[in-house]
């Protein structure tokens, strides 16, 4: 009977050892870190991992991020410098036949819409929480000083540049910049990027316009130095063609020529042998000629020299 009412004592101090301790230590972990604060004034800043004590029911502790955050602002229209599409001219070379042509852009500024998101870390909780408080009024403070800087470095540069390797110089300029304009809160931008950069309704249409027309006048282009280039070359083969069939009707002339004089060897060799037989052979051979063809007509008397050879025979 007398340990019953010990039961609830000791509970009760478990209890209360429980709570002092839970109130006295903390846990900091790898991701966080945080800012002992008395009284709202703060005491010391803890940025490594562990357990630490503090005061209790006197001192709070308040946790930060150590990872880095993410800002996406929302997309801007932003006014260039210039809208020179250069990028196609560098797609569609403008030299013909070595002469390099210039070509006339558009110089006055548009709107194009810019997305941009940047990444940044706590560096001092306590410079953190004095100038900026809270990760939401340090996210809207981002956002404004990235929206003002993005729009006076652009605004300062072209289109050419937005879309080729100058790109992260331009991230440079601005994340040097937004630094800056950061400096003593706490933050540190680590990362700035463009998601998207669309041009704006009328500009996508006049440059697909202008990107149209180009295409068009170069295809034109082409197709006139390609036709050039077709009537060079049938110009070259017809008078490689008219130089080769000269060629060969003079070859063709030379070797008959010179069968003609060794046939006529031929014949007077055999003539010198036996011109009786010679003459009966020219004379078979005129009779192969033209008797030989039925289409052949001849109109000759009886007594034509023609028929003596026929005559002759038994």
């Amino acid at each position: 009977m007398t340990n019953i009412p010990r039961i609830p004592l000791i509970i009760f101090s478990l209890l209360f050892v429980v709570i002092v301790i839970s109130e006295t230590v903390f846990i900091v972990n790898e991701t966080k870190q945080a800012l002992v604060l008395q009284f709202g004034s703060p005491k010391r800043t803890i940025r490594d991992a562990g357990a630490y004590i503090k005061i209790p029911l006197i001192q709070n502790v308040v946790f930060y991020e150590k990872r880095v955050l993410d800002v996406d602002p929302e997309p801007e229209r932003v006014l260039l410098a210039s809208t020179n599409d250069a990028i196609m001219a560098r797609l569609a070379p403008q030299t013909i036949e070595g002469e390099e042509q210039e070509t006339e852009f558009d110089d006055s500024g548009s709107p194009i819409i810019v997305d941009t998101f940047a990444r940044y870390r706590i560096t001092d909780p306590l410079k953190f929480r004095q100038r900026l408080s809270s990760e939401a009024a340090a996210r809207l403070r981002i956002e404004n000083e990235m929206d003002s800087t993005t729009r006076d470095i652009l605004g300062k540069s072209t289109l050419e540049r937005l879309l080729s390797k100058d790109r992260s110089q331009l991230m440079d300029q601005i994340k040097k910049r937004v630094n800056n304009a950061l400096s003593g809160m706490g933050v540190e931008i680590v990362d700035v990027r463009i998601n998207r950069a669309d041009l704006t309704g009328n500009l996508r249409e006049a440059t697909f316009n202008r990107m149209r027309s180009e295409r068009e006048q170069r295809a034109a282009e082409i197709r006139s130095m390609g036709e050039k280039s077709a009537l060079e070359i049938r110009s070259n083969a017809d008078k490689e063609r008219t130089v080769l069939l000269a060629a060969a009707q003079r070859q063709a002339q030379i070797l008959r020529g010179q069968g003609d004089l060794e046939a006529t060897k031929i014949y007077a060799a055999a003539y010198e042998r036996d011109p009786d037989f010679y003459g009966f052979y020219r004379a078979l051979d005129v009779y192969k000629n033209t008797l030989g063809r039925p289409e052949t007509t001849l109109i000759l008397s009886p007594d034509s020299a023609f028929f003596n050879t026929l005559r002759r025979a038994p």
